[in-house]
């Protein structure tokens, strides 16, 4: 995919800033980790913002349009001074008249003084926009006004700052303002996350976690699944080479997911973790499942447990002839909607 056009893409952005929130080498690194230099460390990803119920209260009496359930890209806490970052990435800036600015305004109440009483011990906090680089000025305006018509009404928004992507040359450059450099204590404007890019980029090796919800284009969103796919099942294959025979293998979609995401999954928010959990399910072990019911009596699946005992010599191999054929294809499509995700979805008015 073009590396311009992947710099607006919700999937890609999510995993950038995952990306530079993580410990890596500190040579080879696949992108600067810039806000784990600076001490930050994983809160949460996509998990919703509970206001207090005061907060919420507020907010509706006021009647005015926002969200009271908004869901930041990912929040990220540091503990020697309590302070923390609040993540948004958007393809574009926006005015106040966008739908987009129902979530804004619950994105700058989030951040205010309501922060430290949902997320203590942490208290300072900066909501931190992600354009592209070109749109960071239009979205300072757009989060100005909003912020300003809040505190007409006696809500008390957090202090914001607005943060660019960019390609320049082979390199993609994560920008920022003042506010953000005074927040967490930077010297630079901006460094390059990532050195060694060409007009076309492959965002497979990036990708931690992913969810359909985040990705509005449909291909993008089957390139995504089967990425995922192909990273469980090549955790999988690693696994079941060294499961001796006789031996109990038993394992779950958290288990693998929490190898292919080096450990983020467990920072995802509930609903997104269900998405992914029941892709791995529906996808990879039941099918697994299903093929070889009456092949290998030793290959079941328990809820959302594989288990895979091998008795008999060959059925090792069999197995994983079949596992590592690349002509076997698992599915990439949506899993589909079972009668308990409907009841939680009318539940929630969806």
């Amino acid at each position: 995919m073009k590396t311009e056009a992947l710099l607006t893409d919700p999937v890609f952005q999510l995993n950038l800033l995952l990306w530079m929130a993580k410990e890596q080498p500190s040579v080879d690194c696949r992108v600067r980790p810039l806000f784990f230099e600076r001490g930050f460390k994983i809160i949460y990803i996509e998990n919703p913002f509970p206001f207090p119920e005061e907060t919420a209260r507020a907010m509706r009496d006021l009647g005015l349009d926002i969200s009271e359930a908004p869901e930041p890209e990912l929040i990220l806490g540091r503990e020697r001074d309590s302070r923390a970052l609040y993540f948004e990435a958007k393809a574009n800036s926006f005015g106040i008249a966008s739908p987009n600015s129902r979530q804004a305004r619950a994105h700058l109440i989030a951040t205010g003084p309501v922060f430290g009483e949902v997320l203590s011990p942490l208290k300072a906090c900066l909501l931190c926009y992600v354009v592209p680089d070109g749109a960071r000025k239009r979205m300072s305006e757009c989060l100005i006004a909003l912020s300003d018509e809040l505190q007409s009404k006696g809500l008390k928004p957090g202090p914001f700052s607005c943060h660019g992507l960019a390609v320049s040359g082979t390199k993609i450059v994560y920008s920022w303002d003042s506010i953000f450099k005074d927040h967490v204590g930077a010297t630079e404007d901006a460094v390059p996350i990532i050195d060694d890019v060409a007009e076309d980029t492959d965002p497979a090796p990036l990708l931690l976690v992913f969810s359909d919800e985040d990705c509005c284009n449909i291909e993008m969103r089957d390139f995504y699944r089967r990425v995922v796919i192909d990273q469980v099942r090549a955790w999988l294959l690693s696994d079941l080479h060294s499961h001796a025979l006789g031996e109990k293998y038993e394992t779950s979609p958290d288990n693998l997911l929490t190898k292919t995401t080096d450990g983020v999954f467990q920072y995802l928010g509930r609903e997104r973790q269900k998405g992914l959990r029941k892709l791995v399910r529906e996808n990879i072990f039941k099918k697994i499942a299903d093929y070889w019911k009456d092949k290998q009596s030793g290959v079941t699946l328990v809820g959302n447990q594989l288990v895979v005992t091998w008795s008999v010599i060959g059925e090792k191999d069999d197995f994983l002839n079949w596992l590592e054929d690349r002509r076997m294809r698992f599915d990439a499509s949506t899993p589909p909607v079972d009668l308990f995700d409907r009841l939680d979805a009318d539940r929630k008015g969806v």
